[in-house]
Order: structure tokens, then sequence, then C-alpha cells
């Protein structure tokens, strides 16, 4: 009687120890799942050596971190919203080194209802900006008060495209026109550009206001506007739901269409 009930005890041990194994096994399998899962969701993309080098330069060392899984831009909006904010940056390059300066978001309403957005990407340059019914954002025309002028490109500037895979990258010639406010009919300078437009990837970016996970747009210009040849690259850092947080931009549109002066500015979100 004995030695039966001992038979039953190991019996019931053993199948506990089986559905322990069973129930661990599973939970591996759904573990190792998910990794796998998380890994095929991005693409990670090493920043390419001519962008690191610029970005430090401009930027400075340690800004700019890890690559890290990149997604498709589902929503370009998502990456710049467009609300009214003043954003305040700090200038980590050129003659404003270690100023800040409050770049403002603003609306604009227009006849029939049509709202209009303009960014100033310094305190007298500012980029007009429109969400597009496919849900793109351009930037059709910048503005820079202080020279007076105005730079109307044709087909616009992509700003954010929704849709665009990590690494890349749309090509398009533009029609630029350079008028001077006082006689804005008159178009004083005109000229083409060659531009490609990269998705670089998604980067961890270290600023004053904080860490972001943020994703890489380079822009890349070429041609001769006026009597400038113009070969020239931007960079943006967007991290979604907050928008801008570095940038190694123009500061004088003026001087770069016409007088081709180098005028490459850094700048890092100081204030979240």
């Amino acid at each position: 009687m004995t030695g039966g009930l001992n038979r039953i005890s190991r019996r019931v041990v053993s199948m506990r120890s089986l559905a322990r194994l069973a129930a661990g096994t599973a939970v591996a399998l759904v573990f190792v799942s998910s990794a796998g899962g998380a890994r095929a969701q991005g693409t990670v993309l090493p920043l390419p050596p001519a962008d690191q080098q610029k970005l430090a330069e401009h930027l400075g060392a340690g800004v700019v971190g890890a690559a890290l899984p990149s997604e498709r831009i589902s929503e370009a909006s998502a990456y710049f919203p467009l609300n009214e904010k003043t954003f305040v940056f700090q200038v980590t390059s050129g003659s404003n080194t270690g100023n800040t300066q409050k770049l403002v978001l603003k609306k604009a309403r227009r006849p029939g209802g049509t709202v209009s957005w303009r960014f100033n990407f310094t305190p007298s340059l500012a980029g007009f900006i429109s969400p597009t019914a496919g849900g793109d954002l351009i930037m059709p025309a910048v503005s820079d008060v202080d020279e007076g002028v105005i730079v109307v490109s044709t087909p616009a500037n992509p700003f954010v495209l929704t849709g665009l895979k990590p690494g890349e990258s749309r090509s398009f010639r533009q029609k630029v026109s350079v008028n001077y406010l006082d006689d804005p009919t008159k178009r004083d300078w005109g000229g083409r550009l060659n531009a490609i437009y990269t998705y670089v990837g998604t980067y961890n970016v270290t600023v004053p206001a904080g860490p972001f996970k943020a994703i890489l747009i380079r822009f890349a210009y070429r041609g001769k506007v006026g009597p400038a040849d113009v070969v020239y690259t931007a960079r943006y850092f967007f991290a979604r739901d907050v928008g801008l947080v570095a940038m190694v931009n123009l500061e004088d549109v003026s001087a770069f269409w016409i007088y081709h002066n180098d005028t490459t500015i850094g700048k890092v979100l100081a204030v979240k």
C-alpha cells in the first residue's frame, strides 16, 4: 500500500515538474517572439561619417549618441506638431555661440479659413510651413527680415514627409526666386537647384532640454542662384510630439543665396 502511494506521489511530482517546464518554455518562447518582433520593427542605421563630423563640429561632442531602431514616418505632424509655441534654443556654433534664441511657431489665418504657419529658424529668418492633403509638411518660402528678402521655391521644400522609410531619399529639382521686400513683384535673383532629401535614421540626442529619441533629416542642395554657386547641406533632428530639438542650418538667407557666404550655425533645444 505504502509503495503504491509513493508511486502515485512521484507521478504527481513528475506531472507538476512537466507542467512547470512547459509553462517556462511557453514564457521563453513568448519572450523570444516579442524580442524578435521588436527587432523586426525597426532598422538601425549608423550615423554616416560625414554627418557625424559636421554634427560634432556644429552641435558639440556628445550631443548625438547611439543609433536606434528607425520606423517609417507614419504621420509628419507628429514630428513637428502644429501648435503655437515658443522654442528656446542655445546657439552652439558661430559668432553667437552660447547665446539663447526664442524661436516662435505661429499660426496665420488666410481668407476662406485656410491656415498657414510660420516658424522662426532665427529671430529674423522664418520659414512658412503648410500641411498638404497627403499629410506632408512643406515649406514653400523663407523670409529674412533683416535683409528684407524672400525666397520662393517651386516645388516647395519638403520639411517632414509622411511615409518616408529609414534610409530613404527623395530627389527633386527646384526653381528658386529671390525678391527684395521693398519691391516684391520684381524677381531680383533666380536659379535652379538639385536637392536630395534623406531620412538618415534615428539617434539618441542629448541637449540641455533633455535626452530625446530623434529622427535625422538631411537636405542637400546643389546648383546656381544669381551669381552664387550653391553647395549646401542642412540637418534637422525631430523628436516625436516635440518638434525640432537640434539643427545645423542657415543663419542668413540673403548672404547664402546671393553672396555665397558660409553662415551655417548649430542650435540645440534649451527648454522642453
